[in-house]
């Protein structure tokens, strides 16, 4: 009998390596294979592991292959948008905001009915997405549908071996820990996307380098830094880049003075620039105590994102003016919903 048992298993694992099975086909193989016991879950699970970590590698150089042909995409796609005509237009748009920026007439009106319009004319040109980068390049759509189909394929052998384990005799204290998150390899490949959409901007040597050191600081362990200041940062930098002005580089002393107000007004129940605690009084005293120099202070209270908080700040005439503003240094801090940003 066991070796009958074993003739069948051995069969039902031969057909499950045909390619060409329907999933039906498929299903029907993987039930009788558990249902030769904790032989078949063994085995199961033994081949289900093989292949993942087959498919890992190739998701892995999928991947790697997408974003690589994305990269170049991506900078072919704006410098086609750059036309005679839309350089032109361009430069009259950012004059627009500038003539806003440094005039008396500064406004919440003023910034949504002249500066947003300037600003969305600048993006369609020089500002891609992923989607329209995709659309742009055949050969960028066909390697993403590949990444995708790596990925849903190496979704499907770690599901096979969760099953496969989950009908073995349980450990102690074991428990299944998946080798892909879906969730965060597509968060992942989205944030890189916006990241290469980003440096596909025209911009000078010396922006793009700070945007390499921003994004070094962001991942430093030694800095700890919220990742939402990353992305907050990075947002305002892209609009000044686009606006044709520099892009500002992270203080991570400007971060603490920022995180140390932001954590006293929510603590101590204020909302102000003038702060009570002793030694930080002042935007400019914060920055010292934390070891650097700064006086230009953003707040903001009720948002749950670096980029809302950015976005209110955009409307309120003196918060706009520091966002683009002549500086050099940037520092972004939270708690909870408390939002903090300092210029140096």
């Amino acid at each position: 009998m066991p070796d009958e048992k074993g003739r069948e298993l051995s069969e039902l694992l031969a057909r499950f390596a045909n390619p060409r099975l329907s999933a039906p086909e498929r299903e029907q193989l993987i039930t009788g294979i558990l249902k030769c016991g904790e032989s078949g879950a063994r085995a199961l699970s033994k081949l289900a592991t093989r292949e993942l970590e087959r498919s890992h590698k190739a998701l892995d150089s999928a991947q790697e292959r997408y974003l690589a042909g994305f990269e170049k995409a991506a900078v072919k796609l704006v410098a086609a948008r750059q036309t005679r005509e839309a350089l032109v237009e361009i430069k009259e748009q950012r004059a627009t905001v500038w003539r806003l920026q440094g005039g008396a007439e500064l406004s919440k009106q003023a910034i949504h009915d002249q500066a947003d319009p300037a600003v969305l004319a600048i993006r369609v040109v020089l500002d891609v997405d992923a989607q329209a980068v995709r659309e742009h390049s055949a050969a960028c759509a066909k390697a993403h549908a590949e990444w995708e189909q790596e990925l849903a394929a190496a979704l499907e052998w770690q599901g096979l071996q969760q099953r496969a384990l989950a009908a073995l005799p349980a450990l102690p204290g074991s428990a299944f820990e998946p080798r892909i998150d879906a969730k965060a390899r597509e968060q992942l490949v989205r944030a890189e996307e916006n990241w290469l959409c980003t440096l596909a901007m025209p911009m000078s040597a010396g922006d793009r380098r700070v945007l390499l050191e921003n994004r070094a600081m962001e991942s430093a362990p030694d800095l700890k830094l919220d990742p939402e200041v990353g992305l907050g940062v990075l947002d305002l930098n892209r609009l000044r880049i686009l606006l044709g002005t520099h892009a500002l580089l992270i203080d991570p002393k400007l971060c603490v003075a920022s995180q140390g107000h932001s954590e006293d007004m929510q603590r101590l129940g204020f909302f102000a620039h003038e702060s009570p605690v002793e030694g930080k009084r002042t935007p400019g005293d914060r920055a010292a105590k934390a070891g650097t120099s700064g006086g230009a202070e953003n707040i903001a209270r009720g948002q749950r994102t670096a980029k809302s908080a950015n976005q209110a700040w955009w409307y309120s005439p003196g918060h706009h003016k520091n966002m683009l503003g002549g500086h050099a240094r940037i520092g972004l801090g939270r708690k909870d919903d408390f939002w903090t940003q300092m210029f140096g």
